[in-house]
């Protein structure tokens, strides 16, 4: 087979060999959503500037102990939106079905660590539902979240779910084509070994 990349759509590109399927998912969303998401942090940061004054400047204790909480809050809230900020930036998921596995690797830049999983193993391999009606599932699939896995599986009665936010034509088609590569690869490579 051909090893050229090819790309199912701005954010997917994969490219297949006999012996090898690699997908890449970029994570970029639209210049708006993401101007939006950098004012936010950016007023964020103005707003944690004024509890850390305050919470340094005043005398009075029972207020000291409201601007402690509130920076602790704002810390921990300024760490979640910078990390979706970066995650649109320069995050991917990256995945590989070789010989007889599958990586999956959710990567900022290239520094991310890799989860191997057994062909073997893999099964109820699809599409997940989506309803939008549903507020949980409507939410995940917002710009600002990291979540909305729209792909998975049942691996050793752990459900695996990977493919952030593709759209359903996106999703059906690389679902389609990771599916055929976990059943010809594998037998691929079993057939080799056998033959040697």
């Amino acid at each position: 087979m051909s090893a050229e990349p090819k790309r199912l759509s701005d954010r997917v590109s994969f490219k297949r060999t006999d012996d090898e399927l690699t997908v890449i998912i970029t994570q970029q969303t639209t210049p708006l959503y993401m101007s939006l998401m950098i004012l936010w942090v950016a007023l964020w940061v103005f707003v944690g500037i004024v509890f850390i004054y305050n919470w340094q400047t005043t005398d009075d204790q029972n207020e000291r102990f409201f601007y402690a909480v509130c920076s602790a809050f704002w810390a921990y809230f300024l760490v979640k939106g910078g990390k979706v900020v970066a995650w649109r930036l320069f995050g991917k998921e990256m995945l590989r079905v070789f010989e007889t596995e599958l990586s999956i690797k959710n990567a900022f830049g290239t520094y991310g660590k890799a989860q191997f999983y057994a062909t073997e193993n893999i099964q109820k391999f699809g599409t997940i539902a989506y309803d939008s009606t549903k507020f949980f599932q409507f939410m995940e699939r917002a710009p600002w979240i990291m979540g909305g896995e729209t792909i998975g599986f049942q691996y050793l009665r752990k459900r695996i779910q990977f493919g952030k936010q593709l759209e359903d034509k996106e999703a059906k088609e690389l679902a389609r084509i990771i599916d055929k590569a976990l059943r010809e690869i594998p037998a691929r490579t079993k057939k080799k070994q056998a033959d040697k």
